[in-house]
């Protein structure tokens, strides 16, 4: 077998690829020269084929390995064959790697041959190690770490480190641009730059403008994004749910999925099977992914659903924080109504300033939309608090501003027409903290839709990392 025919079963095996006749093809070279499993079995660790496999708890096999060691002794015999010859070398020899010329002698079944294969598999997987306490490159950084012991603000994350969460929830920030929010109690290992390990807990992640590829393995499944927002809930049983908020996601079946389904996987089960559109257990996550720490009172963030419909969003009893667009360039000169910290309240015309640098922002459109005709008339106050995990830079409360700065900082495709009276009114009033991070809003409510723009420093550390 030469050097370029192993490396293609090597990326197959690891992509669960492999047919009947590369199951039969490995099972032969490995019986010519039993140097070879252990080579094999050091290129897999190499590979990070533990995450590739989707392994369950630890202290289990996969399925897969247990039904394929039952339906055949040999099998087992195998097994423990193969594990005196892989204990009996520590670490791969380079000779492991010769191409080979030799014929293939003979075909075992195949079955026999794919549970043998399984067998290397989970004697791969299994053999202990020892701990590595040396991880790899910087891949991640966190950006917000809440109620949580294990980590801080600011921390940088490394290849094959795992983070277990007991309390609280967690935002990393990877290096390919990805943004994964995790709630406890939870265990996730950093695989790469743009990809990671769920063992349990619930995450969000997005994966915003063109940045495509990031892969989240689980227990059950191996998720790709193709550019989108997705929430995996895995439980400790590695039960899993998968719900898709915004584009389109691949499971490892190669079956895609987009915005609007669920699908969930069990022990029992050999392919995951679509449920009705889970959302409730991902709220959490989805608000903290977009940087968004806390909302006190009569405030909610806007479901991934009525993300790109905030003038068709209604509701009475909450005020919506809708996230906008992402990274946006706001050029010197730019007009808003208000920068720095204090007390805002109308008239705003005369207090208008203008952005002296060029800065890039995330920004969030506040809004109370009751879903009224215009011609009602109420009054209700409306408190609440918004914690960021980045300084606010810079805030648009008048309804022209709105309405200028609509084709830049709002999402593609979103309509206002139908929005009457933007802005806040007489009695409103906002407050920037000192610290700029936190937002203090009390709104009396007439009539019409209240709305305000919230531009938060961009959530792009990168340089930093």
């Amino acid at each position: 077998m030469n050097e370029s025919r192993l490396q293609g079963l090597l990326e197959d095996f690891q992509d669960d690829a492999l047919s009947e006749a590369d199951c039969r093809e490995l099972m032969e070279w490995f019986e010519e020269d039993d140097s070879r499993v252990t080579a094999f079995a050091g290129e897999l660790r190499v590979g990070n084929t533990l995450a590739a496999l989707h392994v369950m708890e630890s202290d289990r096999i996969p399925l897969a390995v247990k039904d394929s060691l039952k339906r055949s002794e040999l099998a087992s015999d195998i097994s423990h064959s193969v594990r005196q010859r892989i204990e009996s070398r520590s670490q791969p020899s380079p000779v492991d790697f010769q191409q080979s010329n030799l014929p293939l002698r003979r075909w075992a079944p195949w079955w026999i041959a794919t549970s043998a294969l399984a067998a290397v598999i989970a004697l791969c997987v299994f053999l202990p190690t020892q701990p590595d306490t040396n991880h790899g490159d910087v891949v991640a950084t966190v950006q917000n770490a809440r109620e949580v012991q294990e980590v801080s603000a600011g921390d940088q994350l490394r290849s094959g480190q795992v983070l277990k969460l007991v309390d609280g929830r967690v935002k990393i920030n990877f290096q390919s641009g990805a943004r994964l929010a995790i709630q406890a109690p939870a265990e996730l290992k950093l695989l790469g730059p743009n990809s990671a390990q769920l063992q349990h807990g619930v995450v969000t992640v997005r994966v915003p403008g063109e940045i495509k590829g990031f892969v989240l393995v689980t227990p059950r499944q191996r998720v790709t994004d193709l550019g989108t927002s997705f929430g995996v809930d895995v439980d400790t049983t590695g039960d899993t749910a998968i719900s898709v908020f915004e584009g389109e996601i691949e499971l490892e079946d190669h079956r895609r999925l987009v915005g609007g389904q669920t699908v969930a996987l069990t022990a029992t089960e050999k392919s995951p099977h679509e449920i009705p559109y889970a959302i409730s257990q991902f709220l959490d996550t989805w608000r903290v992914s977009f940087g968004v720490e806390q909302l006190i009172g009569d405030v909610r963030v806007a479901s991934p659903g009525e993300r790109h419909s905030p003038g068709l969003a209604q509701d009475s009893d909450s005020l919506l924080l809708f996230p906008e667009r992402e990274d946006a360039l706001l050029e010197h000169g730019y007009v808003v109504d208000g920068m720095e910290p204090g007390t805002y309240s109308r008239p705003f015309r005369k207090h208008t300033v203008k952005l002296t640098e060029d800065i890039r922002v995330d920004s969030f459109l506040l809004q109370y939309n009751p879903g009224l005709d215009d011609g009602v008339s109420m009054n209700q106050k409306f408190q609440g608090e918004l914690h960021f995990d980045r300084p606010i830079v810079a805030l648009i409360l008048q309804k022209d501003l709105l309405d200028s700065s609509d084709a830049q900082l709002a999402l593609p495709e979103t309509d206002f027409r139908n929005i009457f009276r933007r802005g806040i009114n007489d009695a409103d009033v906002v407050t920037l903290s000192p610290d700029r991070r936190v937002l203090r809003v009390a709104l009396n409510v007439k009539n019409g839709v209240d709305q305000i723009r919230v531009l938060v420093a961009t959530d792009n550390n990168l340089e930093t990392q």
